[in-house]
C-alpha cells in the first residue's frame, strides 16, 4: 500500500507500508479523494513546519475496506468522512477526561499524518458516516464546515446581528453562508474582486472591497452602528488589525483559520472599543453538524467547484500549486483523485 509524504520542505517522495488493524474498535478505509488545500501547500514549501517526515493530507474521505469486531456504526463499504483533528490525549484536559477542551489538538497533516494514502486505518470514532446525499466532493469540506460552525458558536450573536468577516476565501465564503442559514447579516471583505462575486453568486448579498470606502460602506449597511462582531480569517493579504474600526464598541472580533502566519498589529483602536479579541482554529466536535449543513443544502459550493487530477499527479501539482500559492495568486482548493 502506497503513502505519500513530505520529508522536507519542496519534496514529495511515495513509499511502500503496511496498514493492518491494531484494536477492535478501528477500520481500514480505503482513502478515495482528498481536498488539497493550501494549508498543505505551506507545508509542502516549508513556510508552515511540522515534524518532517509528513504525510499531507487533512480532509479525506473514504469507504471502509475492513472493520473491527468492536466496531457499531460503520461496517464494510460505508463511506466515511475522516476526521481531520483529534484531541492529543495528553493535556490536562484531555487526562481529566475532557478531550473536548483539549489544549493541543492534533491536526491531520501537521500533527499527525494525514489522508494522502490508499489506505488509512483509523479509530470508529473519528470515522463519520456519510449518507447517500452527500457526495464524497461535497463531503471534503466537512471539516471547514465545522471550523465555520465553531465560530458562529463563539459568536453566539442573535439574529439579524451584523457581522463582519474579512477574507473571502473558502473560509470567509462558507462562514458567510452559515451566518445567513443561522439568520445573521454577514458583510464579506475582501482585496480580491474576483473573490466576492463568487460569494456574492453563493448568495452573501452584502460584499464589500478592502479600499478606502470600507468603512463607509460598513456603517451605510448598519446604519452607522458599525459591524456587532467581526471575524478574521488566516492567511489572508489584509492587515490583522483591519477589524478594529471596523467593530462596533464592545464587540468581538474572532480570528480564524488553518494556522497563523506571523502578524504584526496596533492595539489601540481594538482597546479604545473595549474589543474582545480570541480565535477559533482546529475544531473536531461539530462534524455531524456540518453533515447535516450538508444534506439540508445550507451551503452552495458550487462557485467553490475543485479540480480533479489523479494521485500519479500529486507530486507536480504539489509544486505547481504553492509556486502560485508564492506568487501571490488565488489558489483553489482542488482534490486528489486516490483510485
Amino acid at each position: 500500500m502506497k503513502i505519500w509524504k513530505i520529508p522536507s520542505p519542496k519534496s514529495l517522495v511515495t513509499e511502500e507500508r503496511d496498514e493492518s488493524l491494531q484494536t477492535p474498535t478501528q477500520a481500514k478505509v480505503k482513502v478515495t479523494n482528498v481536498l488539497l488545500t493550501p494549508s498543505e501547500l505551506r507545508v509542502w514549501r516549508g513556510t508552515v513546519k511540522p515534524q518532517y517526515p509528513v504525510v499531507p493530507g487533512r480532509f479525506a474521505v473514504g469507504v471502509v475496506s475492513e472493520a473491527g469486531e468492536g466496531c457499531v456504526s460503520v461496517e464494510k463499504n460505508t463511506r466515511v468522512y475522516i476526521r481531520d483533528t483529534a484531541p492529543c490525549g495528553a493535556c490536562a484536559a484531555c487526562l481529566a477526561g475532557h478531550p473536548e477542551n483539549c489544549e493541543n489538538v492534533q491536526a491531520a497533516g501537521i500533527d499527525r499524518e494525514g489522508y494522502l494514502r490508499d489506505f488509512a486505518v483509523a479509530e470508529e470514532a473519528d470515522l463519520s458516516p456519510l449518507p447517500p446525499s452527500v457526495s464524497d466532493k461535497d463531503a471534503l469540506f466537512v471539516g471547514i464546515l465545522s471550523l465555520c460552525e465553531a465560530v458562529i458558536d463563539r459568536l453566539d450573536a442573535p439574529k439579524g446581528t451584523h457581522i463582519a468577516v474579512f477574507g473571502a476565501g473558502e473560509i470567509g465564503n462558507l462562514l458567510c453562508q452559515l451566518l445567513i442559514y443561522h439568520q445573521a447579516v454577514p458583510i464579506l471583505i475582501d482585496a480580491d474582486e474576483e473573490r466576492l462575486a463568487a460569494a456574492a453568486s453563493c448568495g452573501v448579498y452584502y460584499t464589500l472591497k478592502a479600499d478606502e470606502e470600507m468603512l463607509a460602506g460598513i456603517s451605510r449597511i448598519t446604519g452607522g452602528r458599525m459591524a456587532a462582531h467581526s471575524v478574521f480569517t488566516s492567511y489572508n493579504p489584509l492587515p490583522a488589525d483591519i477589524p478594529y474600526e471596523a467593530t462596533a464598541t464592545g464587540g468581538t472580533v474572532v480570528y480564524t483559520g488553518f494556522g497563523f502566519p506571523a502578524a504584526k498589529a496596533s492595539l489601540k483602536p481594538a482597546l479604545d472599543r473595549r474589543l474582545t479579541l480570541t480565535t477559533v482554529t482546529n475544531d473536531f466536535s461539530n462534524s455531524a453538524a456540518a453533515i447535516n449543513l450538508l444534506v439540508n443544502k445550507a451551503v452552495n459550493l458550487a462557485p467553490l467547484a475543485t479540480e480533479t487530477f489523479p494521485a500519479a499527479e500529486a507530486e507536480q501539482l504539489f509544486a505547481d500549486r504553492a509556486e502560485e500559492l508564492a506568487a501571490g495568486k488565488n489558489v483553489k482548493c482542488c482534490v486528489i483523485d486516490m483510485m
